[in-house]
């Protein structure tokens, strides 16, 4: 471990004690400042803990990019945990060959997803908790739930070159494999990236991609490292997004 061991939880201590009032999320309408963010992912990852969530563990998501998805990352990242977002437009059986391989100790299931997790139960023995984001369901806890339970979040310190989240990318053999990749490598490519664009505080990201893409995270990413807000759509709508651009003041987007 470095003797300095910098982390996404850095960057949300100190974007809520400099930029506390400013907005670091925009979803359908709801603001989320710094502050309240910070505030957000300690809950959800003292639940998480609470559950026996520990680094290293892999927590999956299903679900299109919404705010619990957004607090899910941070809150992984608080926890030295992995995140396993996955590509809901994958098949079924691409979905439960995913998660199989992450085996991730908690599953999350956005709305509209909920029937296709709870199908996988039986083949995920790695899996201890299934929560459900939005409208209840009888084969999933609420994802409310997690954050409302309470717990300490854990001090104990964890590598920021271990794992942070994991990518299923091209297939290999017709299976899709895993990329690992740490929370400092991230935090090292995008201060290239707020270096060469030039960010701060003041900009705003049009995130129209999904989180489970590379491109999606990383550019959410990036924005926050540099303290500014993004826009979080949870799929990609020409006319939402020219309103957004214009409302919100976008300067940077990806596609």
């Amino acid at each position: 471990m470095a003797l300095r061991n910098y982390t996404f939880g850095d960057v949300y201590r100190r974007n809520a004690e400099c930029f506390s009032d400013r907005t670091a999320f925009i979803f359908e309408g709801k603001r989320v400042t710094h502050l309240d963010y910070l505030q957000r992912v300690e809950r959800l990852a003292g639940g998480l803990a609470r559950l026996g969530v520990t680094p290293g563990d892999r927590v999956a998501i299903l679900s299109q990019n919404s705010l619990e998805m957004v607090d899910l990352i941070g809150a992984v990242a608080l926890l030295g945990a992995i995140l396993l977002p996955v590509n809901y437009r994958l098949s079924p059986e691409e979905i439960g060959f995913v998660l199989a391989d992450g085996a991730p100790v908690v599953v999350v299931a956005g709305d509209g997803y909920h029937d296709a997790v709870v199908a996988l139960k039986g083949s995920l023995p790695s899996a201890r908790h299934y929560f459900g984001v939005g409208a209840a369901h009888p084969g999933l806890l609420p994802f409310s739930q997690v954050s409302e339970s309470g717990g300490d979040l854990p001090h104990a310190p964890f590598d920021a070159d271990a794992g942070f989240v994991i990518i299923h990318t091209a297939a290999v053999g017709g299976r899709a494999r895993g990329a690992l990749l740490s929370q400092a490598g991230l935090l090292t490519a995008q201060s290239s990236m707020v270096q060469a664009w030039q960010l701060d505080e003041r900009d705003v990201s049009l995130g129209v991609l999904p989180l489970f893409h590379v491109a999606g995270l990383g550019l959410m990413l990036t924005v926050q490292q540099a303290g500014g807000a993004s826009v979080i759509a949870a799929k990609f709508d020409a006319g939402q997004a020219a309103r957004d651009i214009a409302a919100e003041k976008i300067t940077v987007m990806s596609e």
